[in-house]
Parts: structure tokens; C-alpha cells; sequence
């Protein structure tokens, strides 16, 4: 039965992978005049679910795009081997911002929500306002009860509080581990070691072990004294040896885009099995990294900013 629904997932996938924008495509973006002409490319190639957008709206045009592979996902995923993990992401993601307008008061988070992962966003924005945070995952309720008790201490800085959830975020991931497919475990390995690796270098430019001390999360490879010395040397001898060459460079745009890379390879051997997992989570991966890669394409011609900027920011696409 699992392989039927993986069969069937798979064959699904096949046909959305046609709505992925080619090589061709970023490019032509990146080297767009303007930000208009950028995004008549999305349009014309119904970007969105081919949504309407009043003027150079692009934001728009990518939550829809988003929200569109999120609702594939809840529809599509198979039971019992993880993919769950993809959509606690938005969860945690959506707390953060129902946290932050909690106690900051925010007339409104919209701006700030990511597409329904497993739990729906009303109901959870009702909780929490009402202190109740009983239907929750005991991971969950304890992070929020941990900010609840640091604001009554007085911290109440945005930092604690993404800190705090994210940690969750990923222990409540770690905990799907023994019953995630092999390649799933490995993508949210990586992804927590590259976050690790990447709050260090940038605690260590600004001298402040303590910050990277509370953001450290455990769930990865690399424990915590793997960062006890300069690691540009270290990492050479590890599993992440691609990354050597950009923390030697302190190249942090090239570390990220090989981030970004990094991920995609864990599914491209085994995109085509359709006995496997791997067709439905590297289009998903694949699918965020592309809205992320238009989006920060999208700005820097907003900016007017020179196309060689652009294109050291372009990565590899999984189509």
C-alpha cells in the first residue's frame, strides 16, 4: 500500500514538475531592464496559478506560488515516511509570528505568515492569544511556555523568541527522524548543520559566542564543540568539505547558494524513483529554493542593481 501511494504521489509530482521555471527563464529575469519585465516572465508563465496582480506586485505573486505547492503537498504527500517534516516548518514559522504580534502588539502578522503547514493558522493564533496551548505537541507548548516565562522575566527581544521556536522547530523534526525515509533525515541533518555553521561565522565576526551559544540547535552532525575553534580548516575534513573553499573566502553568498545546492543533491539521484521519496520532497525543496531565488531576483532589479550582483546570487535549478 505504501509503495501504491508513493507510486501515485510520484506520477503527481511528474506533472507539476512542468510548472518549475527553466534555467532559461532566471536568467532572462536576472538580466531583465526592469522589474516589470521580470515579472511579465512569472506571468507568462502562470506563476501563481496564473493569479491577477496590480502592478509590480511580485510579493503577491509568490505567496500564491507557494501557497500552490504547500496545498500540493498536504494533498499529495504519503503517510508515514515523513514528508510531515517539510510543512512543521510553516507551523513553527506562523508561531513565530503569531508570537511576535502577541506581545508587540502588531495591528497585523499577515505580511509575515507562511502558507498552512499541519496545523491551520486561525486556530492556532486563537490559542495562543487565549493562552491555551493545550492542542499543541508538548514540544510546542513547552517552547511556549519558556517565552511565556522569559517575558514575565522581562525578554521579550524578537531574537529569544525566533531562537526558542526554532530550536523547537527542529527538535519536533529530529522526533519524525525514525520514521523518515533515509534522504529526508539527511536534508534536515544538513540544513540543521549549515544554520549552525552559518550562526557561527556570523557570531564569531561580531565577537558574541553567547548569542550563538542560544542559537545553537541540536538535531545535526556537528555537535556543539565541532565550533569550540575557527572552523574553515575543520570543515575541509568533514562531510561538508564543499563549503571549505566559501568559509576560507568568508564568502557567505557563495556559502548560501551552495546551501541551497547542497540540499537539491541530497534528492537529484533518485528524482526519477518512483518507489522513493525523493520525487516529492526535491520538487518541494526544489520548488522553495526557485520562489526564493525570484524573489531576491525581484528585489535586486527593484533596486536597480547591477546584473554581475545578480547573477553571483543565481543557483543551481533542479529542472
Amino acid at each position: 500500500m505504501a509503495n501504491n501511494s508513493l507510486v501515485y504521489s510520484n506520477a503527481r509530482v511528474k506533472a507539476m514538475e512542468n510548472s518549475f521555471l527553466t534555467n532559461e527563464k532566471i536568467v532572462r529575469m536576472a538580466y531583465a531592464d526592469s522589474l516589470e519585465e521580470g515579472i511579465k516572465i512569472l506571468l507568462e508563465s502562470s506563476y501563481g496559478g496564473g493569479i491577477l496582480i496590480e502592478g509590480n506586485d511580485y510579493e503577491t505573486l509568490l505567496q500564491a506560488e507557494d501557497r500552490r505547492i504547500s496545498e500540493f503537498m498536504l494533498d499529495a504527500m504519503p503517510k508515514g515516511v515523513g514528508m510531515e517534516s517539510f510543512l512543521i516548518k510553516n507551523d513553527y514559522h506562523n508561531l513565530k509570528a503569531i508570537v511576535k504580534g502577541k506581545y508587540m502588539r502588531l495591528e497585523s502578522i499577515d505580511f509575515m505568515l507562511m502558507p498552512k503547514g499541519m496545523l491551520d493558522i486561525q486556530e492556532m493564533r486563537e490559542k495562543t492569544l487565549a493562552d491555551d496551548y493545550s492542542a499543541f505537541s508538548e514540544i510546542m507548548r513547552k517552547a511556549l511556555e519558556t517565552i511565556d516565562s522569559a517575558r514575565a522575566n522581562g525578554n521579550t527581544s524578537p531574537r529569544f523568541i525566533d531562537s526558542t521556536l526554532d530550536k523547537a522547530c527542529c527538535k519536533e523534526i529530529v522526533a519524525t527522524f525514525k520514521k523518515c525515509d533515509s534522504s529526508i533525515k539527511k536534508y534536515w541533518q544538513t540544513n540543521i548543520d549549515l544554520s549552525n555553521i552559518s550562526t557561527y561565522v556570523r557570531c564569531k565576526k561580531i565577537d558574541a559566542p553567547e548569542i550563538f551559544k542560544e542559537c545553537f540547535i541540536d538535531g545535526g552532525a556537528l555537535d556543539a564543540s565541532f565550533f569550540q575553534t575557527d572552523i574553515a580548516e575543520k570543515i575541509a575534513y568533514t562531510s561538508y568539505s564543499r563549503f571549505s573553499e566559501a568559509l576560507r573566502a568568508d564568502d557567505m553568498i557563495a556559502f548560501e547558494r551552495e546551501w541551497d545546492n547542497a540540499l537539491l543533491d541530497i534528492f537529484k539521484e533518485k528524482r526519477n524513483d518512483i518507489f522513493s521519496v525523493a520525487p516529492i520532497a526535491g520538487f518541494y525543496t526544489a520548488k522553495k529554493i526557485e520562489i526564493k531565488i525570484v524573489r531576491m531576483i525581484c528585489i535586486l532589479l527593484k533596486n536597480d542593481v547591477d546584473k554581475d550582483i545578480i547573477k553571483a546570487r543565481l543557483r543551481e535549478l533542479y529542472a
